[in-house]
């Protein structure tokens, strides 16, 4: 599982530089707070469109190397390229440019198309990396799984953070570039493709040797099917694709600026004016802040995504009386431990109100070691989110697939085709039924019950790309929302005066204390929707 999931080590390296060093970056070129919220459209915009639409392109891709991995691949290339044009800006705008006032504009523009690229390209990877866990991993292993993904991701943001609070420029020299913020851009690149290649490397993928149509159907139709299933979700799927996106509202402030917050914060109350004006990078002296801050909450993040998986029941587990006897000295801890044990649904919905019980105080920071204290105790319910909802989902997707289930599929021949899973085992309707058959190249005793054998093997993974695609439109369409509120507050309470010319000015940044800072009324807001999401949590218990 460890290799199966590692190459989210390199995606969320590559996550937490951006969520790091654009803000700061773009602020520091000259947008405005107000500007550069909607330039963070990329994020859900692209999640929106490449996740699903990539999804369902490679559960129908018959490549002999497997149907995830060469779209991580090529996409890896693809964000690695962009990454080295986001940090080299200003140099390949001044190899066509000359006039500094049209090379302000020219470098601006094209960070903030690098970041589209990014963003879109990212999508493919992360579509996929996810794609593939729950398509290798049977019904019983699927927390465990998506444990392991959370962990993994969490180990990757802790190196972003760890990373970007040294000062890498005094280490490494001017060797991978002359700022800060070059260099996490290069070790970004690199570390999303070595992550990817072990990954890809390391797994077995199954091959699709039978597809359900011809191959022939084009962007819009598998748009069409998106759209179609999104409306029509099975109910405990619609339950926890709305707990997603209440969730999501509070979380999207909180990822993309909260080092900013905690930059501004620390040097607003707590930095005296003259020292800043000697500072020789600005950017990278609010990103070392912030990530200094983030580095804490990603610490215990990863310390709860490894403790928090064994103190919480597999979704499905019933509570019995019966368990394997233990030594008789730790007996009493382990039965009161059991009797107190939650389930998966439980951890969720305390992981949001834990949320929200921490942004609401984030107006009232005034130091940087209150910001990093609120920011750290994140890292708890962020661990159970990260894994929470791909568990549930990698569940219900697969009690689908053993179940017969399918969402209609657009066909080029008989307009409709349903898959079930008993005619992928039924060699006398094979010859009748377009199914979707994997080459698992497994062999099973024919004794096996056939309930057990249902639930232990891996699905054919056939609803895997459309139904995490679904869940995706849930994570991405509340970052539409959040960046709509972001702009609003951003708008009505810091404007944002003229930038200067000079890369060092610190004009970018809020550092009135008489006035509220604007990111902390965003995350306000979050805490407020994540007891949206708790409520919506709450009664996932009652969905059959």
């Amino acid at each position: 599982m460890a290799l199966l999931t590692f190459s989210l080590v390199g995606l969320q390296f590559t996550w937490g530089t951006e969520m790091t060093y654009c803000t700061p970056y773009l602020l520091q070129l000259g947008l405005t707070k107000s500007k550069t919220s909607l330039v963070w459209i990329a994020g859900p915009l692209s999640g929106l469109i490449i996740q699903p639409l990539i999804g369902v392109i490679a559960d129908r891709s018959r490549s002999k190397w497997g149907r995830r991995r060469p779209f991580m691949v090529f996409g890896s290339l693809v964000v690695a390229f962009c990454l080295l044009v986001l940090g080299w800006t200003k140099e390949i705008v001044g190899l066509f440019v000359k006039d500094p006032e049209k090379a302000k504009n020219g470098t601006i523009a094209l960070a903030v198309v690098s970041i589209y690229a990014v963003d879109f390209s990212i999508n493919v990877v992360q579509a996929c990396c996810r794609g593939l866990i729950v398509d290798t991993l049977p019904i019983p292993s699927q927390q465990a799984g998506s444990a392991w993904a959370g962990r993994m991701s969490a180990i990757g943001q802790l190196f972003a953070y760890v990373v970007g609070a040294i000062d890498t420029v005094s280490i490494f020299g001017t060797f991978l570039g002359d700022t800060q913020f070059k260099q996490m851009t290069v070790i970004a690149a690199l570390s999303l493709m070595m992550a990817v290649a072990i990954t890809s490397y390391s797994v077995k993928e199954r091959v699709l040797i039978s597809a359900r149509d011809d191959g022939s159907a084009g962007a819009i139709q598998v748009l069409s099917q998106l759209f179609k299933t999104t409306f029509e979700l099975p109910p405990r799927i619609q339950a926890i694709c709305w707990a997603q996106f209440w969730a999501w509202i509070g979380w999207f402030p909180f990822l993309f600026y909260s080092t900013t917050w905690v930059g501004e914060t620390y040097f607003r109350y707590e930095v005296p004016k003259d020292d800043m004006a000697k500072a020789t990078d600005m950017l990278g002296e609010v990103g070392r802040v912030g990530s200094l801050s983030l580095t804490v909450f990603s610490s215990i993040t990863v310390l709860s995504s490894v403790l928090l998986p064994f103190c919480i029941m597999q979704p499905g587990t019933k509570r019995t009386r019966f368990t394997a006897r233990p030594p008789p000295k730790v007996a009493a801890v382990l039965k009161a431990i059991t009797a107190i044990r939650p389930d998966l649904q439980t951890a969720w919905l305390i992981s949001h109100i834990m949320f929200a019980a921490t942004m609401i105080f984030a107006p009232l920071a005034h130091s940087r070691a209150f910001a990093t204290f609120l920011v750290a105790v994140c890292g708890i319910p962020w661990a159970i989110s990260g894994w929470a909802p791909f568990a549930f989902m990698g569940v219900e997707i697969n009690k689908l697939t053993m179940g017969g289930y399918s969402p209609a599929i657009p066909s080029s021949r008989s307009g409709v085709t349903m898959i079930t899973s008993a005619s992928i085992r039924n060699n006398a309707t094979d010859t009748e039924l377009d199914v979707l058959r994997l080459n698992h190249h497994d062999s099973t005793d024919s004794d096996t019950d056939e309930e057990e054998l249902a639930s232990n093997i891996p699905s054919t993974g056939e609803l895997a790309g459309i139904y995490l695609g679904v869940l995706n439109v849930y994570t991405t369409l509340p970052q539409f929302v959040g960046t709509f509120i972001s702009w609003i507050v951003f708008s009505i309470l810091e404007p944002g005066p003229e930038p200067t010319s000079d890369d060092n000015s610190d004009s970018w940044m809020n550092l009135d204390k008489d006035r509220y800072n604007a990111i902390s009324i965003c995350l306000f807001i979050g805490a407020i929707s994540a007891l949206v999401a708790a409520e919506a949590t709450r009664r996932l218990r009652y969905i059959l």
